[in-house]
């Protein structure tokens, strides 16, 4: 992984991570969930000269694809939560702030195929529970979680189409299953480990 390069932006009133990774060599990028566009990562961009491919969404809640038409790029998203770009309500828009609905086309991923980024597979691996259609992207080490797992803590399941029972077998069977040193980045707050969470998450004991 020593020729990739992760950089975190922290966007939005629910501080979203936003994750840019990067190969160092070729300046071929990609962006994990799009809560916005900032000057920060704009310029980040710009000045580093990197050519951003598409946008890879965790799931589709509206502070991970507020972003979306202000990118001309292809975005992925997991069939299940197609429902949600387009419905406010679903997407948590509608209770939080203006109604947030995506028109642009998405792409689909594939049951059992990775992405492709500069020659690495990028494993969808799914953790519904969120939402239905929650995926987890696993690059190498580094594991980007969305809003399934976070540090000590899970996603919430008091919202439209979450299920508490589905989320923590999703991540005890699809998540702490992995290696022990696996990087884990939610899509808010600090990062931390698969070995943290097994030992120390309340909520998977």
């Amino acid at each position: 992984m020593d020729e990739l390069a992760l950089k975190t932006f922290v966007i939005g009133d629910l501080l979203n991570n936003c994750y840019l990774v990067f190969e160092k060599k070729s300046k071929k990028g990609f962006i994990i969930d799009c809560p916005g566009k900032t000057e920060e990562l704009d310029v980040f961009v710009r000045d580093e000269k990197i050519e951003v491919l598409f946008i890879a969404l965790t799931h589709a809640h509206f502070d991970h694809i507020s972003g979306l038409d202000k990118f001309s790029l292809p975005f992925y998203v997991h069939k299940k939560d197609l429902p949600f770009l387009k419905d406010s309500r679903l997407n948590g828009s509608v209770f939080f702030t203006s109604p947030v609905k995506i028109e642009k086309e998405p792409r689909i991923y594939e049951e059992g195929s990775p992405l492709e980024f500069a020659g690495r597979h990028i494993e969808i691996i799914n953790t519904p529970g969120h939402t239905p259609g929650s995926v987890s992207l696993k690059l190498g080490r580094w594991l980007f979680s969305g809003d399934a797992l976070f540090f000590n803590s899970i996603g919430r399941t008091d919202i439209p189409l979450a299920n508490t029972e589905v989320l923590i077998d999703s991540i005890k069977e699809n998540i702490l299953t992995l290696p022990e040193d696996t990087l884990v980045y939610p899509g808010h707050g600090s990062s931390t480990t698969v070995a943290r969470e097994v030992k120390l998450n309340p909520f998977l004991q």
